[in-house]
């Protein structure tokens, strides 16, 4: 079901209103409003006009202040979305140096320790063989 607002609300009601106005008979619409009530009236309505007029304005800075929201509520998302796919990238990159200081680390056979025992063992076993052969 339809909702209806403020505006529509009181054109009905003035459509109402006219409509039961024109069936009273002609004798009933002889009230005649005295200058104070007119000037009061009048004041009334002044004042109902720039009360709605403000409402207006409040309406339009209210859903200008919503939309920006909204953007912002979307700007917020995506800068997530990339705050995560950056947290992603960012594992990768450490996995990525993690296999590069495995592949850089030295092997057995390249660390100073095996040259020295292994220049050891061929001095020790060439001093041996030259002192086996004389």
């Amino acid at each position: 079901m339809k909702k209806l607002n403020y505006y529509e609300v009181i054109i009905w009601v003035f459509i109402v209103g006219v409509m039961l106005t024109m069936a009273l008979p002609a004798q009933a619409q002889t009230h005649v409003f005295t200058e104070q009530q007119v000037i009061k009236m009048d004041s009334l309505f002044q004042v109902y006009e720039q009360t709605d007029s403000i409402q207006k304005i409040e309406i339009n800075l209210l859903n200008t202040q919503l939309l920006n929201y909204q953007t912002l509520s979307k700007q917020d998302s995506l800068h997530l979305i990339y705050l995560q796919q950056n947290i992603v990238f960012l594992n990768e990159r450490i996995d990525l140096y993690k296999d590069l200081n495995k592949e850089l680390r030295p092997k057995w056979y390249k660390k100073p320790i095996v040259h020295f025992i292994l220049g050891a063992a061929t001095i020790v076993t060439s001093s041996w063989v030259v002192s086996n052969i004389k």
